[in-house]
């Protein structure tokens, strides 16, 4: 009876504090100087973010509800580094880096000499880092440290992390924001950390620390952890987190000024929401480009996408006019050849946008004899055989139908040009059924969200990337292998952007996948109360920079 009443209002104060004034933390040496956020423009007492996740799980471990999406913001955990407006990688608890030996080796210093506690009071160590390293890689099987194969400590403040392949550029830019630092003095004893949701489970050494969590009320109240934080005055003394069921009662909430902001990892509100925050007194849409996109990806092991000649005449078919506006609305932008988003790092300009041209892709399919054998309307695999070509929306419980709709206009077009598609209308309704064909590589045509998250480093490519560290990708050809190999061993900015130039050059040519809308985010947020707002396209105003800028108007 007892558990049943705390499980309402569970208070997490015991865990203590980890304030630091700004002479036992210091400045990080690689830190950009800041002027905003100071005390004297007066401090938030307590902001109220709504989100569409809900407060389970609650554990450093887990990347899902609401306590693991806040994560990706160096939040209740401590990142390793953090991203800017311009998707640029900037310090965090990693203060300084360099890349040796061509790739081989990163030197990385933390601030372990910054007076900053786990908010339980003990110490964060040069030990945490090096737990955590193979805490994610050997336990959690996390993939963002993959490429690390051993540590090396130099001092208190100073490892060297041993990088296969020469991927240190790639595994920094891969860790900004996902890898967040694990006490070592909890994890070490967990044999399952996976599934490990003790109440310790929430210590991190971010700025904030969880301290009441209401289920019933669906919201979570975290506090400062003081003043400062690595020498940088917080703004924001405390912060409440609610869940929502929908995305229709959250910007309800956001018009009626019960939340502040809204913040949903990947999850921006749909365009078709617009105008119901549209003119509303002290609200912005926080409009942003995003990097991450809707796309097909291709099933290589399967004919007859597995033909180059068929899936140049699905790209010809395809009305993007028609999928820009059901998938962005106003804002939808027909995308290009190359995939890549504008917002993205390394987008190449130079190729070509999608255009539609049914007849281009009736030509294709009868050179490559993809023709009506028997009269019936449809065509046939150039062996004779009957062609069913079964079109595959990724699982998703609150955007299912929108991948509908998306699914349909692709079954309609290819109709229109005499190719017979199915609608896998079970993968809509039915996660496992979903989850296994895709993971299986048995998919034909396939739609897909790449996320913001996994656009930023690895590319909307990663999921058509046919290894381990897609899990997804079924292509197998070649030079795409070779190219997003050469892209995750880049040595730096403009090596990167060369190789990412490169996938998107083999994309336009071999048609790996298709780019089916450049969409605009939306992550509106109040005006009325607050200033400093700083809106990450593709991400919203909650981010790393909030709890430093924002303060009361006036």
């Amino acid at each position: 009876m007892l558990s049943l009443l705390l499980a309402g209002a569970l208070t997490l104060g015991l865990f203590g504090c980890s304030a630091q004034t700004p002479e036992e933390s210091g400045v990080p040496q690689s830190a950009p100087a800041q002027t905003e956020g100071t005390a004297s423009a007066g401090v938030v007492e307590e902001l109220k973010i709504g989100i569409c996740k809900e407060v389970t799980p609650r554990t450093l471990a887990s990347e899902s509800g609401s306590f693991g999406r806040m994560n990706y913001n160096a939040f209740c955990a401590g990142t390793w580094l953090v991203r800017d407006e311009n998707n640029e990688m900037q310090p965090n608890l990693m203060t300084s880096w360099e890349i040796l030996d061509k790739g081989s080796t990163i030197r990385a210093t933390f601030a372990t000499d910054q007076g900053i506690t786990w908010h339980d009071g003990e110490p964060f160590t040069i030990d945490d880092v090096i737990f955590t390293v193979d805490l994610m890689n050997n336990k959690l099987k996390s993939g963002y440290l993959s490429k690390i194969t051993g540590v090396e400590k130099v001092d208190d403040t100073t490892v060297d992390f041993q990088v296969a392949d020469g991927a240190a550029y790639f595994t920094l830019g891969n860790s900004a924001v996902f890898v967040r630092m694990y006490p070592k003095h909890i994890w070490e004893g967990i044999e399952d950390p996976s599934g490990y949701t003790g109440e310790d489970a929430v210590i991190g050494c971010g700025p904030y620390k969880l301290v009441q969590v209401d289920e019933e009320a669906q919201t979570m109240h975290y506090e400062a952890v003081g003043e400062t934080y690595m020498g940088r005055a917080l703004t924001v003394r405390s912060v409440t987190v609610r869940s929502y069921d929908s995305q229709d009662a959250l910007v309800m909430a956001l018009r009626t000024g019960e939340v502040d902001a809204m913040y949903d990892y990947s999850n921006p509100i749909s365009p078709t929401m617009l105008p119901s925050i549209s003119g509303v007194d002290g609200v912005d849409p926080g409009r942003g480009m995003n990097m991450g996109l809707f796309e097909i990806l291709f099933g290589f092991q399967k004919q007859p996408t597995d033909d180059l000649e068929f899936r140049r005449a699905v790209r010809y078919a395809l009305n993007y006019e028609l999928l820009a506006t059901t998938i962005g609305g106003e804002d939808g932008q027909v995308p290009g050849e190359g995939i890549i988003s504008p917002a993205g790092i390394g987008y190449d300009d130079s190729l070509p946008k999608l255009v539609q041209d049914q007849e281009q892709a009736k030509a294709i399919l009868e050179a490559a004899g993809y023709v009506d054998t028997d009269g019936d309307g449809w065509r046939e695999r150039p062996d004779g055989t009957p062609m069913d070509v079964l079109v595959t929306p990724q699982y998703n419980a609150t955007k299912a139908a929108l991948y509908q709709r998306i699914a349909e206009i692709i079954v309609t077009n290819l109709g229109e040009v005499g190719v017979k598609c199915t609608l896998d209308e079970e993968s809509i309704r039915n996660s496992d059924h979903e989850q296994q064909l895709r993971d299986d590589g048995a998919y034909e045509i396939y739609i897909c969200y790449a996320t913001q998250g996994v656009s930023f480093y690895k590319t909307p490519f990663l999921y058509m990337f046919n290894d381990d560290l897609s899990m997804w990708g079924t292509c197998d050809l070649e030079d795409f292998d070779q190219a997003y190999n050469d892209m995750l061993n880049a040595q730096g900015d403009e090596d990167y952007v060369a190789k990412v130039k490169e996938l998107q050059r083999i994309a336009s040519e071999e048609v790996i996948g298709i780019a089916l809308c450049w969409d605009t985010a939306y992550y509106p947020y109040r005006t009325d109360k607050y200033e400093g707002w700083t809106n990450f396209p593709g991400w919203g105003v909650i981010n790393c920079e909030t709890w430093y800028n924002l303060h009361p108007i006036g």
